[in-house]
């Protein structure tokens, strides 16, 4: 058998052992108590003392024997009880760029009374998080950072989960397939250059400037800016309106998959990435134009994350050809 047979059995093992889910507990079969390197020294330190007490009858010594045998013993079961019963669960983690490192908040629940110490959180190849105290009763929230290295949805690897209280003579450990992804967005390409675009409605970035002229109030919709609400309209009516405005000169800009040529997939998304976040910050109006995709023209960040998005979960392999 081959370490990659080997492996692959050992994941569909683990996959069966410890299916997905947006939340487990940890019960008693699926906790798994050996001793550290430690408490393997210790254990042969104890075995000679035993030796050592038959071949010379030392009474104290068969007590003193018995004792660390004792105190093993009760090392190992405390360690196991410190898992035992917890629960583990996901917050949604924040977007974030292709080559940055994603926070997964990742939820960890005491139902019982007795205090939790020292617990672990290991994501596989990737960073570690550590709880040192969780009181009986509580929730903490710890965030488990994961890197990078393509857009797209990422899910989040297998947890290990780990402690080693109180004696540090044994390793109780367990694992977790939580449910939870993040969005990574493409990274955005380092000074790019201005966008070709043609002054024109609807293809290419055309940009006017003047002065914004009052139209009227409209409904609060979530993104809009604070400095738009209309705050003694809401003061009197207690409905939150925002201010609008018409304007023939105001900038705006269509982002198109097209002006980012001849570069290829990743590095146009990359590219449109920058022009998009460089409208967002001069506080244009603009929309998006991919192949099979169009995205009409707004501003604020719900609309900046929706155009982020159709760029992290772009595939060109999936676009009709005409």
């Amino acid at each position: 058998m081959t370490p990659a047979f080997l492996r692959r059995r050992w994941q569909r093992w683990l996959a069966r052992r410890h299916p997905a889910g947006p939340e487990i507990r940890l019960r008693h079969n699926r906790i798994y108590v050996l001793p550290s390197a430690f408490g393997f020294a210790f254990a042969l330190c104890a075995l000679l003392l035993l030796v050592g007490a038959i071949n010379y009858q030392l009474s104290l010594g068969y007590l003193f024997t018995f004792g660390l045998i004792g105190l093993g013993h009760a090392a190992l079961t405390e360690a196991f009880r410190n898992l035992l019963g917890l629960r583990f669960g996901t917050r949604q983690p924040e977007p974030v760029f292709q080559g940055e490192t994603a926070f997964f908040p990742v939820a960890i629940s005491n139902d019982k009374r007795r205090v939790r110490r020292g617990i672990l959180l290991r994501a596989a190849n990737s960073g570690t998080a550590t709880l040192d105290r969780l009181a009986g009763q509580q929730e903490r929230l710890v965030h488990l950072p994961v890197p990078t290295s393509e857009r797209g949805w990422l899910a989040l690897p297998r947890l290990t989960i780990e402690t080693r209280y109180p004696t540090g003579f044994c390793r109780a450990w367990s694992h977790a397939s939580l449910t939870a992804r993040v969005l990574v967005y493409p990274r955005p390409e380092r000074d790019p250059p201005p966008y070709p675009g043609a002054q024109e409605s609807g293809a290419g970035m055309a940009r006017r400037t003047g002065e914004d002229e009052f139209a009227g109030l409209r409904e609060y919709r979530p993104g809009d800016s604070p400095r738009r609400i209309a705050w003694k309209h809401a003061a009197r009516s207690d409905i939150l309106a925002v201010k609008s405005f018409d304007s023939a000169q105001g900038a705006q800009s269509v982002v198109d998959w097209d002006a980012a040529a001849p570069l290829d997939v990743e590095g146009r998304l990359s590219r449109l990435t920058a022009w998009l976040l460089r409208a967002e910050g001069s506080g244009e109006r603009y929309g998006l134009n991919l192949p099979g995709q169009r995205i009409e023209i707004d501003h604020g960040p719900q609309h900046l994350a929706r155009c982020l998005e159709a760029l992290a979960t772009f595939d060109l392999a999936g676009v009709p050809h005409g």
